[in-house]
């Protein structure tokens, strides 16, 4: 297992001041295979790859194909020459063959320090509401296994909220109401002598199919292991379905759990029932237990990445909320521009454009962004990558009239402490008192227990939603 995390440099030296860190030693046994594998995804998409090399499985966009800017994401960039690798927000695995990577969070511990990744599990927990005690739970840190685990709850439920699935199947009946087509064979072998019944086989609209069937067998084993369980158990929702999907499949066999995997080969293509597509692939991944080989593709790269950026969104939207931050997506888009002479056909308002978070109080709002992206690292920087980072919220507080955005960002204790990165107040030149302030959510290390973890990123949040209150409420600065 060769391990990495996110958004890091890994070079010869180890170099505070631009981040970069030792390269990690390839495992020796098959030092040159990795590195042949580093070199073939170098600087590739997650499209090029899945078109070409083989099929990674993607989070948030399971649920619809990836779009564009995620779809373009490259994994890492490796110079050879050099000995350096640069890693992106994608946290997972990936692999080809025996040769395995393992992308934790740059919070996780390091080599010489506990190598959990307490702070990932922590907010995929948050965000997948799953309410885990305590990370034994899982056995250990994260596995591909767990990753896949959280994310069939929430997609049972994306899929139960369009209907139970049914489809026509083929059933076989031996009795006297015949609706359907003679089997004469069975006819002859279960009827002899006349009887007063008729064997015959017939096509109806059934809620126990073979969908239903690997739901069914995942449910079952994810029973079995105690992280499956306690997801499971997590959410009344989830409860519910569950109990569903068990009454409508009373044909379930464990014994059958081979034939349903194979049945299920072909990706589900529904016009209603779109949303199964994606718990079948997690369904297919948690029963092959293959580390996300797909079976026979275990020479072509495989793998299962997760944009902790977007993970990150969600967290800071679910701890936000309570403070009057509301949290839009792609349902709630709002126009920037109005023409002045309305001569097309679309209307006057144009051009989306989704804020991550907006705060309102009567005619007042307040812009904010979560930037999961190391900020400390950009306190001077170029335009087009001030364009990323800034330019889009200054914009935002433009098109909102709101003179103060924020940027929230996570940081370690060595962070906060060397960059001073938990609190800056930059005031924007000629903007009228405009002010765009970074606040960062100082992540507790990983070498303790899961639980004292937890405790203390919870007064984390209470430290971090108190800074961006007081600064809400500061007089002489907001409007």
């Amino acid at each position: 297992m060769f391990k990495l995390r996110d958004n890091t440099e890994y070079g010869k030296l180890n170099d505070k001041e631009n981040c970069i860190e030792q390269t990690p030693s390839f495992p020796k046994r098959d030092s040159k295979n990795y590195e042949n594998f580093l070199k073939d995804i170098s600087g590739k998409s997650i499209k090029d790859i899945n078109e070409n090399d083989g099929e990674i499985l993607v989070w948030p966009h399971l649920l619809k194909d990836c779009n564009n800017d995620f779809a373009n994401m490259k994994i890492l960039e490796y110079n050879h020459k050099e000995k350096k690798i640069q890693t992106t927000n994608l946290v997972g695995f990936i692999g080809k063959g025996d040769v395995e990577i393992e992308i934790n969070s740059r919070f996780s511990g390091k080599e010489n320090r506990n190598e959990q990744d307490y702070f990932l599990y922590y907010i995929l927990s948050k965000v997948f509401s799953a309410n885990i005690v305590n990370l034994e739970v899982g056995g250990g840190s994260l596995k591909e296994l767990d990753f896949l685990l959280f994310l069939f709850p929430r997609l049972l439920k994306s899929a139960m909220q369009q209907g139970m699935y049914k489809k026509y199947v083929k059933k076989e009946y031996n009795d006297s109401n015949i609706r359907g087509v003679i089997n004469i064979n069975r006819h002859i072998r279960y009827n002899d002598p006349p009887n007063g019944r008729i064997a015959y086989t017939t096509r109806e609209f059934s809620y126990d199919n073979d969908i239903t069937q690997l739901i069914r067998h995942t449910i079952e084993y994810m029973s079995t292991i105690p992280m499956g369980r306690a997801l499971l158990n997590s959410d009344k929702e989830v409860e519910q379905y569950t109990r569903q999907i068990i009454q409508v499949t009373p044909l379930y066999q464990k014994g059958e759990r081979r034939r349903v995997i194979t049945a299920n080969r072909t990706p589900l293509s529904h016009p209603y029932y779109n949303r199964y597509k994606a718990l079948q692939q997690i369904c297919l991944a948690i029963l092959r237990k293959e580390k996300m080989s797909h079976g026979s593709m275990s020479n072509k790269v495989h793998g299962l990445l997760i944009d902790v950026a977007w993970l990150w969104e969600e967290y800071i939207g679910i701890i936000m909320r309570e403070e009057g931050f509301t949290h839009h997506t792609n349902k709630t888009a709002f126009k920037l521009f109005t023409r002045i002479e309305d001569c097309y056909e679309e209307g006057k308002n144009f051009q989306n454009i989704i804020p991550d978070y907006v705060w309102e109080q009567g005619d007042k709002k307040i812009i904010a962004d979560a930037k999961y992206i190391p900020l400390h690292r950009f306190h001077k920087t170029d335009a087009e990558r001030a364009s990323a980072i800034y330019y889009k919220t200054i914009m935002y507080m433009y098109r909102f009239a709101t003179n103060i955005g924020f940027l929230f960002h996570p940081c370690s204790f060595e962070e906060a402490k060397d960059y001073d990165v938990t609190f800056q107040d930059y005031e924007i030149a000629n903007g009228k008192n405009c002010h765009l302030y970074k606040v960062g959510l100082v992540i507790p290390d990983s070498n303790k227990e899961y639980k004292d973890f937890k405790n203390e990123i919870k007064e984390r949040e209470e430290v971090f939603k108190k800074k961006v209150l007081s600064i809400i409420q500061k007089d002489g600065i907001i409007f």
